[in-house]
């Protein structure tokens, strides 16, 4: 399967790791930063690693609450646990919503609108050049092709052969 950009597991690896540690560095005041704790599993996600994404996004948050008994930060058991897993939750949604557009993104190369063919040939203008039909197919979709012939071409290029 084809990526139209991925990240290296390197990247989304470093920004966990950086997501931590600047979670520590604000502060227990700044509860915008919990909008962080997604881009990881979001690259993973897009880089083709569904199963790496929803471990990141079920790794990264209980370390939050790691960060606040650090911080020593006087949070009821109940309000951090909630608060781990609505993160949690809401990564989870965030790379299994970019899992799919991924997906959708990989299979919407097709083949649209008119293509000058030659009607002897068979070969299609590409520009100011003629390509054969099976290379156009293969750099400007998905398809693969595999040669075979018809039943009316093999008994004309090879009957003698198909009798036996």
């Amino acid at each position: 399967m084809r990526s139209p950009n991925r990240f290296a597991p390197i990247r989304w690896l470093l920004a966990g790791a950086a997501v931590i540690p600047l979670d520590y560095l604000t502060g227990p005041y700044l509860d915008s930063m919990v909008l962080v704790y997604p881009v990881p599993a979001a690259m993973a996600a897009w880089g083709g690693s569904p199963r790496w994404s929803i471990a990141l996004a079920i790794v990264l948050p209980p370390v939050r609450m790691l960060i606040f008994h650090y911080w020593r930060w006087p949070a009821p058991a109940f309000e951090a646990v909630l608060d781990t897993a609505a993160i949690m939750l809401f990564s989870i949604a965030i790379a299994l919503l970019i899992v799919h557009l991924r997906r959708q993104t990989l299979a919407r190369r097709v083949l649209e609108g008119m293509l000058p063919i030659c009607g002897f040939c068979k070969r299609i203008r590409n520009g100011e050049c003629w390509e054969s039909l099976e290379a156009f197919i293969t750099d400007h979709s998905e398809a693969t092709f595999s040669h075979t012939f018809c039943p009316e071409c093999g008994t004309k290029h090879y009957g003698d052969y198909l009798d036996r």
